[in-house]
C-alpha cells in the first residue's frame, strides 16, 4: 500500500492568507474527483497568518471557507482539521502524519495546505518579510501498489537556535496584530550540511541511483536545490519559481512544476535549523 498525490492546486495570496487556501483546497479536491463533503482530514501547515492569528486553529478556518466538514447530517463522514507548524519542513512532516492515518485506514483522504501572507493582508512589500505569498494544496490517498512516500529523515542542529520569525509586542504596542519581522543569516553551510544528510539518507533508505532520480526541493536562499544537487549528485533539480521565499508551500511549488521525467523523487526542505527529505515513487502511467 502506498501513499499517492492524487492532486495538487496553487493560488496567489491577494490579502487572505485563509481565503487563499480554501481556493486551492477547493482546487485540488476537485482535480482529484472528490467533494468538499468526502475530505476526511485537513493539516495545515502555514506558520505566517492573517492577522497573526494564533486561535482557532487556520485548518478549521481554512476548511470552513472551502466548505468542508460543514455537514453534520446522518451518516456523514467527520473531518478532522489541525495546525501542524515546522517552517519550510511542515509539509513533509504532515506527510508523514497523513501517511499513517491513511496506512492504518483512519481515513481515505488527506489534504495539506500550505500559505504564508504578512498579518496586516496587504499586497504591498514589506523589507521585514522575504516571504513569497503563495497558498498551495496537495491531496494525499492510498492506492495498492509500490508507488508513494517512503520514510522521512529529518535532521535538526542541537542547542539553542536563533528566533526567524515573530513579533516583539513591547516594541509594535498596538500594531501586533498587523506586524511581523523575519531576520534570516547570509551563513547558509549548516542548513546545507543538514539537508544534504538527509538527502543521502534519503536515497539510501531505497537504495536509489542519484543519476535516476529528481530533487525537488525548497528555497530558503536562491541555491539551496543547487548546491544539494552538486552534493549527492543529483543533476535533476526542480525549484518553485517564485519572487522571495514561498517558504511552506515551496515543495508543492516545485512539484507542480516539475517535469517529472523521473519515476524517483526525493523532497527535501530545509534552510534552517531542521531539515527534512522524503522519497517519492510515482505510479508509471501507459505512455508516461
Amino acid at each position: 500500500m502506498g501513499v499517492v498525490i492524487a492532486a495538487t492546486a496553487a493560488r496567489p495570496i491577494r490579502a487572505s492568507g485563509i481565503e487563499a487556501c480554501a481556493q486551492a483546497v477547493t482546487a485540488a479536491v476537485a482535480e482529484a474527483g472528490l467533494r468538499p463533503g468526502d475530505v476526511h482530514a485537513v493539516i495545515n501547515v502555514g506558520v505566517y497568518r492573517d492577522s497573526n492569528i494564533v486561535e482557532p486553529a487556520v485548518s478549521a478556518l481554512i476548511s470552513k471557507s472551502a466548505g468542508i466538514g460543514l455537514e453534520y447530517t446522518a451518516g456523514a463522514v467527520p473531518t478532522f482539521s489541525f495546525d501542524l507548524m515546522n517552517g519550510p519542513c511542515g509539509v513533509l512532516n504532515a506527510v508523514q502524519v497523513a501517511s499513517s492515518l491513511l496506512t492504518t485506514g483512519s481515513v481515505a483522504n488527506v489534504v495539506i495546505c500550505a500559505g504564508d501572507t504578512h498579518p496586516s493582508m496587504t499586497p504591498q512589500p514589506y523589507e521585514s518579510f522575504p516571504i513569497a505569498s503563495v497558498a498551495t494544496a496537495l491531496v494525499l490517498v492510498s492506492e495498492d501498489s509500490d508507488a508513494g512516500f517512503g520514510v522521512l529523515q529529518t535532521e535538526s542542529i542541537s542547542g539553542p537556535v536563533r528566533i526567524e520569525g515573530g513579533v516583539t509586542i513591547s516594541a509594535v504596542g498596538t500594531q501586533g496584530r498587523s506586524t511581523v519581522a523575519v531576520t534570516r543569516s547570509d551563513d547558509h553551510f549548516e542548513s546545507i550540511r543538514l539537508a544534504v544528510d538527509v538527502t543521502q539518507r534519503a536515497l539510501k533508505s531505497r537504495r536509489l541511483d542519484p543519476g535516476k532520480v529528481a530533487l525537488i526541493a525548497g528555497a530558503p536562499f536562491p541555491t539551496f536545490g543547487a548546491e544539494i544537487g552538486t552534493a549527492v549528485g543529483i543533476d535533476d533539480v526542480t525549484v518553485p519559481e517564485c519572487d522571495g521565499d514561498p517558504h511552506t508551500s515551496a515543495l508543492p511549488l516545485a512539484y507542480g512544476r516539475a517535469a517529472l521525467a523521473r519515476r524517483d523523487l526525493i523532497f527535501v526542505a530545509g534552510g534552517g535549523p531542521t531539515a527534512a527529505a522524503i522519497t517519492y515513487r510515482r505510479q508509471l502511467r501507459p505512455g508516461s
